[in-house]
């Protein structure tokens, strides 16, 4: 059973640190099968309803999916379920998303805005002993944090920088200087150099500019840009390797960045990366990928055994529709 990090002696665990995407997962946040209330709709969310099931979304935003549609509620609880239950069975030590209290889920605005915490990428992230909470654009990932907090504070026992972006306060967006957002979908740490994605509506130049401040001359923080079709860089870009990257290059109207230009690249259709989430899957090491069972994605997992991984494949069609797939579930801690 999962235990939370109060719940686990210190001496026992390992220091905080994440080198790279493709070092060995040893330890994650991860998303709740507990709780899915829709996010309401405004701009942030119409980046991720799409087809059948957006037009669901968009009836019932608001609602808590378990009385919405209590057997796609199952399907979906019982996919992070088994998600969580093949990561502990290889080793990692996973942490679950917490609830919400019922005045932080009104958090920004005293309003309900949604519960996602099925997703727990972009409330914060870990680059190297720095572990970051995040100031996201959209209001449905700011009240994500409240259900990880007590996680994240006991990183400082454990040799973990640990801190907080400004926040981004009730409006749902300004620019100009102080008004950085990032959102973990966007944050790729690839050793010294991190990449930050910038599709217009989540992360921006502000925020990667702010990032770049905090990690200091060690690190080269570096934006990308994406399709604004897209919320996130991890809907368009995996770095399974170094040397190798599953891309949708329809996706990156300036291309991927210019180290990666030698780089075996698989190209991924834009309409795939959308509808399946095709690019979003777990990398456990840089030998292992784990990989949705839905067979749209079948070709994704031919490419990533064409070149000598292990491919790992378990149901996750829900959380994917809903989009958000592997990557957009957990957040890690230690990947060394």
């Amino acid at each position: 059973m999962s235990q939370t990090l109060a719940e686990r002696p210190a001496r026992a665990l390992q220091p905080i640190h994440v080198e790279s995407e493709w070092a060995t997962l040893k330890e994650c946040v991860y998303g709740s099968p507990d709780t899915w209330v829709l996010p309401i709709f405004l701009s942030d969310v119409k980046l991720r309803a799409q087809g059948r099931f957006g037009k669901f979304w968009a009836k019932n935003q608001g609602r808590d999916v378990k009385e919405a549609d209590p057997e796609l509620f199952a399907e979906f609880s019982g996919q992070i379920r088994g998600a969580i239950d093949l990561l502990e069975r290889l080793g990692v030590k996973v942490h679950v998303a917490g609830p919400i209290s019922p005045a932080n889920r009104k958090f920004p605005r005293g309003e309900e805005h949604g519960v996602a915490t099925g997703w727990m990428r972009d409330p914060f992230v870990t680059i190297g002993n720095n572990v970051i909470e995040l100031a996201p654009r959209s209001l449905f990932h700011r009240r994500q944090r409240f259900a990880i907090r007590e996680i994240l504070a006991r990183t400082m026992d454990r040799g973990a920088r640990y801190f907080a972006q400004p926040d981004g306060g009730a409006d749902d967006s300004n620019e100009g200087p102080g008004w950085g957002y990032l959102e973990g979908g966007d944050v790729f740490v690839l050793g010294r150099r991190v990449l930050v994605g910038h599709s217009g509506g989540c992360s921006n130049p502000e925020g990667a500019r702010w990032l770049q401040h905090v990690l200091g001359p060690e690190y080269r923080v570096e934006t990308v840009a994406i399709d604004p079709m897209f919320p996130h860089l991890d809907c368009v870009l995996m770095t399974p390797r170094e040397g190798v990257a599953v891309a949708s290059l329809e996706a990156l109207p300036e291309g991927l960045p210019d180290f990666m230009k030698d780089w075996d690249v698989f190209a991924v259709p834009k309409a795939l990366a959308k509808a399946h989430m095709a690019c979003n899957n777990l990398v456990l090491d840089d030998r292992t990928v784990v990989v949705p069972a839905e067979p749209e994605l079948d070709f994704v997992a031919r490419a990533l055994e064409e070149r000598r991984f292990e491919v790992i494949r378990i149901p996750y069609r829900v959380p994917c529709m809903a989009g958000g797939s592997f990557r957009c579930a957990h957040q890690p801690l230690i990947r060394v």
